[in-house]
């Protein structure tokens, strides 16, 4: 009683945070089944990991991938897992840290092993997955392993690789892994950064606040029972204090993204970055068709897409100087006398190419007389044909 008298705000803050750890540990326990934290981890050999495709080299404690075939390369344990459903987390150790989430972890049930299951690697510093979020796991596994791209434009290291299952430690690990993941480049991350798990189970933002909330309330018991007025400075210091918590994962975040930043771009020319970057397959695409399709003078060029701005908007930077329009989801009358080229980016419900009449059709009478140019999985390229007089 002596300390709390005497310290009160360092006594609010202390038990304020001893409130919030058992609240959070309750509400952990009571989400899951007290069974199920109970249990032991399984470490799984490197040396049970095969290259089934592509190529790679073993080293003391680590498998290494530095080679592709068809632009793919897989590392899997063939001898599986007969009672996955008592293991909730895979925890790994796969170096480069920064991964992307195209690299998925796969597994095949052995109920239906004509259907392939996979989740992206969380990005964060704890480097494991929740399998809880994957689908179909449960029963018994026949395969698992990773599937690396060529497009990711590195080798991979993996040097350790555990199955563990849901106990309490784990548990919360998990919630700390959640904080702490980091977000990969997207289209919208030059702008905001979030931080952390989008579907954290405990959010720090309200654990942050709740703990300032309850120290400011203890706080202010503790000076009402001395009969002394609230310190202003310290109530302001303790808001600030929260602030500073939350503020510190969005830097850490911030500069994570910095690093990578600098890995994926410094030292880079204009093309190279574009080729680095997230546009880098479409960049490949609208360089294609400028450089060996499209002539070398102006057209006109008619970017129809009913899935996504984006792209249309990306349009008329990759394939300047083309007179680029990119408006429409379906053809115009006008196309046909100013004539030039249309460019279907993602497949539009309705419009379709007729092989017989050779045209774009669409709703009951609608057509347009084309010619297939340029055909790819990214887009299809047709030149619009003069009409008959």
């Amino acid at each position: 009683m002596k300390y709390l008298r005497r310290f009160p705000m360092a006594s609010a803050l202390l038990i304020a945070l001893l409130v919030i750890i058992c609240a959070s540990l309750n509400v952990v326990y009571i989400r899951e089944t007290p069974a199920a934290f109970s249990g032991q981890s399984l470490r799984i050999p490197l040396e049970a990991f095969s290259i089934v495709k592509g190529s790679g080299k073993r080293q003391p404690g680590a498998l290494t991938v530095n080679g592709y075939t068809g632009g793919k390369t897989i590392i899997s344990n063939l001898q599986g897992l007969k009672s996955s459903a008592a293991y909730r987390y895979v925890r790994f150790r796969l170096t480069p840290d920064k991964l992307i989430d195209t690299l998925p972890l796969f597994f095949w049930r052995s109920a239906d092993t004509g259907k392939l299951h996979s989740m992206a690697l969380e990005e964060n510093l704890l480097d494991h997955v929740d399998l809880k979020q994957a689908e179909g796991w449960g029963g018994a596994i026949s395969e698992y392993g990773f599937i690396f791209t060529e497009s990711d434009g590195r080798s991979w290291h993996l040097q350790a690789f555990t199955f563990a299952p849901d106990t309490l430690t784990q548990a919360l690990l998990n919630i700390l892994s959640d904080w702490l993941e980091f977000e990969v480049w997207s289209q919208h991350s030059i702008n905001f950064i979030y931080g952390g798990a989008s579907d954290k189970q405990l959010s720090p933002v309200v654990l942050a606040g709740s703990w300032v909330l309850l120290t400011l309330l203890i706080y202010s018991l503790i000076m009402w029972r001395k009969k002394q007025p609230l310190s202003a400075r310290k109530v302001a210091a303790v808001l600030l204090s929260g602030w500073m918590l939350l503020d510190a994962r969005w830097l850490l975040n911030l500069y994570q993204q910095m690093q990578l930043t600098r890995d994926t771009y410094a030292g880079k020319s204009l093309s190279e970055q574009y080729q680095a970057g997230l546009d880098a397959e479409y960049y490949r695409f609208f360089e294609r068709m400028k450089k060996e399709v499209l002539p070398e003078t102006p057209q006109f060029v008619y970017v129809l897409d009913n899935r996504t701005a984006y792209f249309r908007a990306k349009t008329p930077w990759f394939l300047a100087p083309h007179n680029v329009f990119n408006v429409d989801s379906y053809p115009r009358p006008e196309y046909a006398k100013k004539g030039g080229f249309i460019l279907i980016l993602h497949p539009v419900p309705g419009l379709k190419y007729d092989p017989g009449t050779r045209s774009l059709r669409w709703g009951k009478k609608e057509n347009l007389p084309v010619s297939p140019v340029y055909l790819d999985p990214l887009g299809a390229l047709y030149q619009i044909r003069p009409p008959v007089n």
